[in-house]
């Protein structure tokens, strides 16, 4: 697998075909079509997401297989919306480098945490990771789904050297 990178191709057809992506993998976690109708709105990828490098893709062999989107925000730092890989692709190291690339994302800038909204059936996968469960809320698409809330601290870089200055 190369390393993840921001997404390519920046037109409307990149995004829909990162949104089927995004579809197959929530099918197989044991999502209906009833629920994809509903959440659809939460799970397609933007052009305006792809155009800001908010989306970074996982490539083997020139063809996506994992998208991770992140949004920069004022009051929570960097909200990772989602890591997606396609089931095929499933246990193979796709979602931690996508996750690593969230961190690099929140690195570049100058955010200290990701808060993850994540479905509950990639709690463990997140826990994993480090990330501290703080609690759950509903999904606004589609309230019946309680979404684990979960809090990563960025670390520093290797080699970062706090400022002396800073209080």
């Amino acid at each position: 697998m190369r390393a993840p990178r921001r997404a390519p191709r920046c037109s409307d057809e990149s995004g829909r075909g990162l949104t089927r992506l995004i579809v197959r993998a929530i099918l197989h976690s044991g999502y209906d079509e009833a629920f994809i109708d509903r959440a659809r709105p939460g799970l397609t990828v933007s052009l305006n997401g792809i155009v800001t490098g908010n989306v970074q893709v996982a490539e083997q062999s020139g063809e996506v297989i994992g998208v991770v989107e992140v949004l920069s925000t004022v009051l929570q730092g960097i909200a990772v919306l989602g890591i997606f890989a396609d089931p095929a692709h499933w246990k193979k190291g796709i979602g931690r480098a996508l996750f690593e690339t969230a961190i690099a994302r929140a690195r570049t800038l100058k955010v200290g945490a990701l808060m993850i909204y994540a479905s509950p059936f990639a709690e463990g996968f997140y826990s994993r990771l480090g990330a501290i469960r703080i609690g759950e809320g509903p999904f606004v698409y589609s309230p019946e789904v309680m979404l684990p809330h979960f809090l990563f601290i960025v670390p520093p870089a290797e080699g970062f050297v706090a400022d002396k200055n800073s209080n």
